[in-house]
């Protein structure tokens, strides 16, 4: 009985401590609290948003956001911050319904996914939903381009290559335009990131995609090359080049459309990518996703395959007083072979915001989204992680605030935006990656047999064997001896 007094006397303890957490909680599902507090669950890349600089007195973007939100509605927000590393994890956790958030910040081609498989919501819809709520607080979306609209602040050319891929998305017997259950929020491409003292201008303009596989047999740079260890980017890169050096099957030797060639996926292109990429792992250090910046400015490698935001980061670190000069530069291999005038084509990507079937606050949602297409909001994020907003440049070049912010950063506003890397010329020259759908587990398995390779050493797997053989066999004949050893015997 003192036992079953004293378990009780701890669970009433335990209900009293866990009382104001239980008021704080989301009962009724629908991004509210019963404190009187709203929440906002936001799914995004890691370091891909401003986290302030609490030194300088700068809060978050996120703490600004809630404030914004406060000042509108009349109810605090609590935002929860979640990340993820690459499309896929959190491709599994949405589809598995094991991330219940209100926003997700993915790359186009793993929002066609969500969206065939119906976890997105539509914002035009969702927008006319709120309306009347959106009117009582005077609030206009007029930055989101989601709303059927025009572009809403978000770059006409961005627009315009999204709506040409994804405008008429096929899903059964259903068709989707894409442009209303997301908005652009930061755009680049792939090429090279590299060090002006071992590679020069002219190498990249006569060798292009080559840099990676060192076509130019350059000694210093053998084994000092990075890749990303992303199987569809890589994959690119090995189109692109099997394309440039004349190297892709017969079948499609005339093919001459980037948009074409980055989504091709049939047994006779794997096959060949899968050589190229077997063929690059004499050439090449080995394989990174975060960590080749910090490769590339410690000199360890002295090429990357990067994404141009990245590589943009990395190339303001590596500001050498000595020389009053940066001694990492970024290539986007789009332009002709002087030698052999043939076009060199390139990936040009776009991530953007975009609501889950799971949002329980979607007025917070498309507050936010509206909030990161402001100027302000848009050059804040963009300097702090490097990578370009999808904001219209023109928009920004205009607005005093953003020009203003621009200098206290100590950039000179005419080289920010005059920067190709930054913003490179939108073109046919640029093709956009499209869901592979069934076919992703072909390329998947292609990208693994490559990475491990086909150079393995026939006779040390031999010796391996006869090893692993002896010792089995005397592992087998010390148990059977053992097993004698205990065996009964007759007592006469």
């Amino acid at each position: 009985m003192k036992r079953i007094s004293k378990l009780f006397i701890a669970l009433f303890a335990l209900i009293v401590l866990l009382l104001p957490l239980l008021a704080a909680c989301d009962p009724s599902g629908d991004g509210t609290t019963s404190a009187g507090g709203d929440t906002l669950v936001i799914y995004n890349w890691e370091d891909y948003i401003d986290g302030g600089d609490r030194e300088m007195g700068r809060a978050p973007i996120l703490d600004d956001f809630a404030k914004y939100y406060e000042s509108v509605t009349g109810r605090k927000l609590t935002v929860t911050y979640t990340t993820f590393d690459t499309n896929e994890t959190m491709l599994t956790k949405v589809l598995k319904n094991d991330a219940p958030v209100d926003l997700i910040c993915p790359s186009e081609y793993a929002i066609e996914k969500l969206l065939t498989a119906g976890r997105l919501e539509n914002q035009k819809k969702l927008y006319d939903d709120l309306k009347p709520q959106l009117d009582g607080y005077g609030v206009t979306f007029d930055g989101m381009s989601s709303l059927g609209e025009g572009d809403g602040n978000i770059e006409p050319a961005v627009m315009t290559v999204i709506k040409s891929q994804f405008g008429a998305v096929k899903s059964g017997d259903k068709t989707f335009d894409m442009t209303e259950y997301m908005v652009p929020y930061m755009w680049g491409t792939l090429g090279i990131l590299y060090n002006k003292n071992v590679i020069s201008e002219e190498e990249l303009k006569k060798y292009g995609w080559g840099v990676l596989w060192n076509e130019q047999k350059s000694d210093e740079l053998e084994n000092k090359i990075l890749m990303k260890d992303s199987v569809r980017d890589t994959y690119a890169a090995a189109l692109f080049y099997m394309y440039e050096y004349g190297k892709l099957p017969e079948k499609y030797a005339d093919i001459s459309s980037a948009q074409d060639i980055i989504n091709i996926t049939d047994d006779d292109m794997l096959e060949a990518a899968e050589a190229i990429l077997t063929e690059q792992r004499e050439h090449i250090s080995g394989y990174e996703v975060d960590f080749g910046k910090d490769d590339m400015l410690n000199e360890v490698v002295y090429a990357d395959f990067a994404w141009s935001g990245d590589a943009l980061w990395a190339i303001e670190e590596s500001y050498d007083e000595e020389t009053d000069d940066y001694f990492l530069g970024y290539y986007c291999p789009t332009g002709k072979n002087p030698d052999t005038g043939k076009q060199r084509f390139s990936n040009i990507w776009y991530d953007g915001w975009v609501i889950p079937t799971t949002v329980k606050n979607p007025l917070a949602a498309m507050m936010f989204i509206d909030y990161m297409c402001r100027p302000e909001s848009a050059i804040r994020n963009s300097i702090e992680i490097g990578y370009t907003s999808a904001v219209a440049k023109d928009l920004l070049a205009s607005n005093d605030d953003v020009c203003a912010y621009i200098e206290e950063q100590e950039y000179d506003i005419d080289e920010y935006f005059d920067d190709i890397g930054r913003y490179p010329e939108i073109n046919e020259y640029l093709g956009v990656m499209r869901d592979f759908g069934s076919r992703n587990d072909a390329l998947v398995n292609m990208w693994q047999r490559a990475k491990a390779g086909s150079n393995v050493n026939l006779s040390l797997l031999i010796i391996i064997a006869v090893i692993v053989g002896v010792v089995a066999l005397a592992l087998a004949a010390y148990f059977i001896a053992q097993a004698l050893k205990l065996r009964p015997r007759k007592v006469s």
